[in-house]
């Protein structure tokens, strides 16, 4: 019987002998060129596979959608500003998004975008949700290059738009975490002309002025 070249038969009885595997997962990470990215992505680490593997692993935290970081980097509005961008042209991240972006209120991973009133409407993905309105230089910061409407002018809106339970926990953890005024944004929203929902967003505001903190 001729044997190829290069190939040994396994022995009667005998199953051929695997090789383990001597390099840990967490060393695709530490094999990358410096710098390394703050936000891992799949391609970062050689694919979907090896990125959910680092997941369950807990060599990553995920920090919205396929975007991840190591576990000793802190997460704060800048990184997840950064993990949003870039959004359409002429659009302002804001109402849910915003809120996650400056306290990590979870928005169930939707796009809520805002627009200039008399701008035509950015094209947006699927899942996004997008409105128009007036929108002042003051209302907008910019964000890891990402725009954002300011913790102020998100109070708002999520006063005006959210249902009415739902926005009040989360105005109320932005005020905590971003030192929202209320009285503020209630003095913003009612410079807002023939805004719609004014009556039910002053509830809002009352009921997240009158909660107690967890």
């Amino acid at each position: 019987m001729v044997h190829s070249p290069g190939r040994r038969s396994a022995r009667p009885g005998h199953s051929p002998r695997t090789v383990p595997c001597v390099v840990r997962l967490t060393e695709i990470l530490d094999a990358r060129p410096a710098p390394r990215p703050t936000v891992v992505r799949p391609e970062h680490v050689g694919g979907e596979v090896a990125w959910d593997a680092l997941v369950r692993e807990g060599a990553l935290r995920v920090v919205r959608g396929r975007a991840a970081v190591r576990p000793d980097v802190a997460v704060g509005a800048s990184l997840r500003a950064r993990v949003l961008g870039p959004v359409p042209r002429g659009a302002v991240v804001a109402g849910r998004t915003a809120a996650w972006v400056y306290a990590g209120v979870p928005d169930g991973g939707t796009l809520d975008l805002a627009y200039a009133s008399g701008r035509h409407r950015p094209e947006v993905w699927a899942g996004a949700r997008v409105w128009q309105a007036p929108l002042l230089t003051s209302d907008v910061v910019e964000l890891a290059g990402v725009r954002v409407t300011t913790p102020l002018r998100t109070v708002v809106d999520l006063a005006l738009r959210e249902e009415a339970d739902r926005a009040v926990a989360t105005v109320r953890t932005l005020v905590d975490v971003c030192g929202v005024d209320l009285d503020a944004a209630g003095r913003a929203l009612e410079l807002r002309a023939r805004v719609v929902g004014r009556p039910r967003a002053r509830r809002v505001l009352a009921g997240a002025a009158s909660a107690s903190v967890p």
